[in-house]
């Protein structure tokens, strides 16, 4: 037995610490393993199985690539729901298509066995099929029940029909082998089979391919959509297309460039860019919108609120250039007064007046919970503007104001309106200037002290819950020196979540 150097010789307790950690299997564990070896007993003891070993047994045979027992269990599953969603890395082809055959033969079946209750299989962590037929499920949870479809709503029509519902990613016009299948596995059955994609991600587009697409998917069903380098023109090609999306929630807009010729920049046209996205259709029921990397100009941020039907829950930017005209229109916004988040990321506010966002947040103080305004080069005099304002957000869970450059003096002042807020469980701070020297290197020793300090400005008040304090990445390796509640102590992190 192999003992390290820090442990001490214990050799009169080995037995003892062995029969305390040692479990033997019970008897179930080792029916389940001797079934799983065996796939023909596995298989025709499947009728007699008690209910409860249904789940770990479906699980370990997935991950065993056992698609004979697999296959062998749907018709006989005896929940309303099987999720395959935490095996997401061991779903391939092979067991697609094993688990898609044995589901046409289930559906082809007149007579259901009894013993079956299988209403809705999750296959991926957003893929889900669900019968939608008229057999009545015994012991389905009041919760579960599906709600009688109204005419004209989703779904209205497909009583008869298999839903299944799926995430789809295009990369460059392509889907992946499992997408394609699954896609030519629904269109070969269009009359029992009715497509349902919550989630949607287009990363560049091939329009040929994306026309093919949404014969197949119905676009009334996306709630999920996120449109990854585009140019304005394929944005305008989609318009149809989104105007179908009668139920998206969030949309996130990634990277979406004014042409795909870089010499066309040098003539930008406002009016054009302006127009298309004005032609937008509007969301009705649209709760977060994210932009990240998109080229803005002048008045672009006033027109996609016109695209929303009711009040924004989250609104999230990220290396994007907001202009003074921007923020001064944010506050006036009628669509984003109910705000739960409220995140800014590596958008540059250090040459723009901030009062209009201080004016925002006064606006969702009843609502914000959620405020992120990292890395913007913000300085004493930005946070200054947004400090009334802050300290009337009451309702905030989160703060995250790292990678801006403040003063020991400064965030000691912050704190003091930080830590009336008494519903905080999760704040991240910058690191005090002082903690650098002349060289930008830091200073791990100042940092401890100073931080020791500014969390006895929150205890003061209340009880902090989750407290970071970091500095600026390395250049070189990502990593950031830390200071948290819960260690309090300086530690060397590499590649902080929030680096």
């Amino acid at each position: 037995m192999v003992m390290c150097n820090h442990c001490p010789d214990q050799h009169d307790s080995l037995e003892e610490d062995t029969m305390n950690f040692y479990s033997p299997p019970t008897l179930m564990e080792l029916a389940r393993q001797c079934l799983l070896r065996d796939e023909y007993l596995a298989i025709s003891a499947l009728k007699d199985l008690p209910n409860m070993m249904f789940p770990v047994m479906f699980k370990e045979a997935f991950i065993d690539g056992h698609t004979k027992i697999l296959t062998a269990m749907i018709p006989v599953w005896p929940f309303p729901y099987l999720s395959v969603g935490t095996m997401l890395k061991n779903l391939n082809l092979d067991t697609l298509k094993a688990v898609l055959e044995e589901i046409d033969i289930l559906i082809s079946k007149p007579v259901f066995s009894s013993r079956c209750k299988l209403r809705e299989i999750t296959l991926s962590h957003d893929l889900v099929v669900v019968w939608a037929g008229s057999h009545e499920v015994e012991g389905l949870p009041e919760f579960m029940e599906q709600e009688k479809p109204v005419e004209n709503s989703p779904g209205y029509g497909t009583k008869n029909k298999l839903k299944v519902t799926t995430e789809l990613q295009f990369m460059e016009g392509h889907l992946d082998e499992c997408s394609t299948y699954l896609l030519q596995w629904a269109y070969q059955r269009e009359d029992s089979i009715h497509l349902h994609c919550r989630k949607l991600k287009i990363y560049g587009l091939t329009k040929a391919a994306v026309i093919e697409m949404f014969k197949i998917v119905h676009a009334e069903y996306i709630e999920d959509l996120e449109l990854s380098c585009l140019c304005l023109e394929y944005l305008d090609f989609l318009n149809p297309y989104l105007k179908q999306m009668s139920n998206l929630l969030s949309l996130t807009l990634d990277e979406i460039i004014y042409t795909l010729n870089i010499d066309d920049y040098r003539n930008l046209n406002e009016e054009k860019v302006i127009t298309v996205i004005s032609h937008l259709p509007t969301f009705h029921h649209l709760q977060e919108l994210y932009v990240h990397g998109v080229i803005f100009i002048e008045s672009t941020i006033s027109s996609l609120p016109r695209c929303l039907k009711k009040p924004l829950e989250v609104l999230s930017f990220t290396d994007c250039d907001l202009s003074q005209s921007d923020l001064d229109y944010l506050p006036y916004c009628l669509n984003i007064f109910e705000l739960r988040s409220l995140h800014l990321t590596d958008v540059r506010l250090s040459n723009l007046l901030l009062e209009p966002l201080g004016f925002l947040l006064e606006r969702v103080r009843h609502t914000l919970k959620s405020l992120q305004l990292m890395s913007c080069e913000m300085g004493e005099t930005h946070f200054n503007a947004l400090l009334p304002a802050l300290s009337q957000c009451y309702q905030l869970t989160v703060v995250n104001f790292y990678g801006n450059e403040l003063s020991l003096l400064f965030l000691k002042k912050l704190l003091h309106h930080t830590a009336k807020l008494s519903q905080l469980a999760d704040e991240l701070y910058p690191a005090p200037q002082e903690c650098y020297d002349n060289r930008d290197v830091v200073l791990s020793h100042r940092l401890e002290n100073f931080c020791s300090e500014l969390l006895d400005i929150l205890r003061a008040i209340r009880e902090p819950k989750k407290v970071t304090f970091g500095t600026i990445k390395c250049s070189k390796c990502g990593g950031s020196y830390v200071y948290d509640l819960e260690t309090q102590c300086c530690f060397f992190e590499k590649n902080p979540p929030w680096a």
